[in-house]
């Protein structure tokens, strides 16, 4: 049990009886008050310091500004992408390559039910090899403004019977969230694009043209 926890229990147990005891011995001079306030703002105070303290150690949320840039950028890329301007892919973001030799002109493209925000781009290129490239590329990932890029997997792709397989690799991820805001909450109803899912999941075919793609999606 971390020390939030306890403080909190410890403030919610220790009003809770006062409460019953102020109730029922009709005790509530204005001393006993200064002291009941100063009590507990003591022990808001540890708590406040702890989450100061205790905050270095944690992943920080990205500034607004940070993540509409990103979402600049990867709106910028997918329109350049559509326009087959294949140079909007940055080799850092390249992730993995890998090369299938089909043994038939027809290749077909076997997808998961659900691909968690992965595009698919093909790039046909005239040229006498045999050999379909399929590379992986990745932006920077956010959830809640928070960088989740290291606990994503990367998709399997996997080639048989003359079939590209793309499984996209279930993530599962625990975190606990401290809000250190002192904002009044509002019941303004709106939804902030910044706290959704953010980044580009690019699958880049590089195809030689006398194959023929058979593909029920994608771009």
């Amino acid at each position: 049990m971390s020390i939030v926890v306890l403080i909190t229990i410890v403030q919610a147990v220790f009003i809770i009886l006062l409460g019953v005891f102020m109730s029922k011995f009709r005790i509530w001079k204005p001393k006993r008050t200064f002291y009941f306030v100063l009590i507990y703002a003591l022990c808001g105070l540890v708590a406040f310091t702890y989450l100061l303290i205790a905050s270095k150690d944690m992943q920080q949320a990205e500034s607004k500004d940070v993540i509409l840039q990103q979402i600049a950028e990867n709106e910028a890329m997918t329109e350049r992408l559509q326009k087959r301007d294949f140079t909007a892919l940055k080799q850092e973001q390249l992730q993995f390559t890998k090369t299938f030799e089909p043994t038939a002109e027809d290749v077909t493209v076997n997808r998961d039910a659900v691909l968690r925000h992965i595009h698919t781009v093909i790039n046909w290129v005239d040229t006498p090899e045999d050999t379909i490239t399929a590379s992986y590329y990745e932006t920077p990932i956010y959830i809640k403004r928070i960088e989740m890029t290291p606990y994503v997997k990367q998709p399997d792709i996997t080639f048989e019977n003359n079939t590209i397989f793309i499984r996209d690799l279930e993530s599962r991820v625990k975190t606990k969230t401290i809000n250190m805001s002192l904002e009044m909450i509002q019941e303004e109803k709106w939804t902030d694009l910044t706290d959704g899912f953010v980044g580009n999941r690019i699958l880049y075919l590089n195809v030689p043209k006398q194959f023929n793609i058979i593909d029920s999606g994608g771009w």
